[in-house]
């Protein structure tokens, strides 16, 4: 889906003490989320109204401000399109927004998934949005953007018909939409499989798999569910996350017994995941024979085109509902299409290590794992083996004037906070 240059993004001029205020307030701000290409965004309760920032590539702008002062709230409008009970405001709560069918162009958010979730604060209940692409420029994994080498990796991988393959990374590295890369892959593929997935929550439907959300108060748990599923006739199976003991094993079970096993953990390197599988119970000797691969992966920005190319894309008007979202309140001059940030769209960084194969690095990883290394001796152990870290990584996109020194710190910190 294309997005809208950046200086073309703004909220319109609302009135809250219309009787349509918060129907017109919500349906602006999904409008211009999608407009724009964000992944998220929040509306911020404040004493005034408010504060609206989007997420895109990566990084928060500010949108503007709802004015507050009405009977009108635009949370409690996306609470009640989420269909959430708006009389629990003061409650945690998560829910899926059914917001097309309730506008006039409903086409406008067609391919989008939406989620919403709302927390208690001072000012009231704070709504976030998470947007997802249903279909999208990511759908095949020659879609990613990572090289030729790795591409052919991961489709080698997904040939497998055994094994764990771990996604890791912070929150917001695209660790799912790499994920739901691999499953369109394996679907796609003749003989047909049978796939599965136990998602918390389902955050893109996806044609020809069978997917299930978890339902903590039905007792429907990760570890539950995919014991169950493994008796559905299943042969590959995406959990959306491995955080407990219970999961840890039930996957790596399940890994060992004919199943081909996607997830992912919160990690910030090859390693470090290895070692988490251990500290959630699983034996060194399993993690060596369930797991099949490591993805560990990061998100960069672009360097903006026009910006590089020296353009002339710029806005001098000094009408404020004309200026980009990041500089709404300044006057200067700044580029259209990436809003004076600099950067424009983003791309996959990646490491892929096999412990499957005789892959001198993921022997390395696995010795010392078993071994009962530290952390710091396994990362130099895979070195002396000729890994290659993300930071290496990273550094071939900035001589290569893909992006530059300043996101790479940015995403990646100091280069001894990475490992392998």
């Amino acid at each position: 889906m294309a997005s809208l240059p950046l200086t073309e993004i703004s909220l319109p001029s609302l009135n809250p003490q219309d009787e349509n205020f918060a129907v017109d307030a919500v349906n602006a701000v999904l409008s211009l989320a999608i407009s724009c290409g964000a992944s998220d965004v929040h509306l911020q309760p404040r004493a005034e109204g408010w504060e609206i920032l989007f997420r895109i590539d990566g990084v928060l702008s500010i949108g503007g401000v709802l004015p507050g002062g009405g009977s009108g709230d635009p949370v409690s409008r996306l609470m009640v399109l989420a269909g959430l009970p708006t009389y629990r405001s003061g409650t945690p709560m998560e829910g899926r927004l059914a917001w097309g069918n309730h506008q006039q162009d409903s086409k406008q958010s067609d391919g989008v998934s939406m989620r919403l979730g709302v927390f208690p604060t001072v000012h009231g209940p704070r709504g976030v949005v998470r947007l997802l692409l249903r279909q999208g420029s990511h759908e095949k994994i020659s879609l990613l953007g990572l090289d030729d080498a790795q591409q052919e990796t991961l489709a080698v991988l997904c040939d497998q018909t055994s094994g764990l393959v771990l996604l890791s990374g912070p929150a917001g590295s695209g660790k799912t939409t790499t994920m739901y890369a691999l499953l369109r892959e394996i679907a796609a593929r003749r003989p047909r499989r049978s796939v599965m997935t136990i998602e918390d929550p389902v955050e893109t439907v996806v044609d020809s798999i069978s997917q299930s959300e978890l339902d903590p108060v039905s007792g429907l748990t990760l570890a539950s569910a995919l014991k169950s599923a493994v008796r559905q006739d299943s042969e590959v199976l995406l959990v959306s996350e491995i955080r407990d003991p219970d999961t840890a094993e039930a996957a790596i079970q399940a890994s060992l017994t004919g199943h081909l096993i996607f997830s992912s953990l919160h990690s910030t390197d090859v390693a470090s995941a290895l070692r988490r599988l251990t500290q959630l119970g699983v034996p060194h000797h399993l993690v060596r024979s369930g797991v099949r691969a490591v993805i560990n992966q990061r998100l960069l920005r672009k360097i903006c085109g026009t910006c590089k190319a020296g353009g002339n894309a710029s806005s001098q008007d000094g009408n404020e509902a004309s200026q980009p979202v990041a500089l709404a309140s300044e006057q200067n001059t700044v580029c259209v299409d990436c809003a004076g940030t600099g950067y424009r769209g983003r791309f996959a960084i990646a490491q892929i290590v096999r412990l499957d194969t005789s892959d001198p690095v993921g022997e390395a990883l696995a010795d010392t794992l078993q071994a009962g290394e530290s952390i710091q001796r396994m990362r130099a152990a895979a070195r002396e083996q000729g890994a290659t870290d993300l930071h290496d990584l990273a550094d071939s996109y900035v001589q290569g004037g893909v992006t530059d020194a300043a996101e790479v710190y940015r995403v990646l910190g100091k280069r001894e906070n990475i490992g392998v």
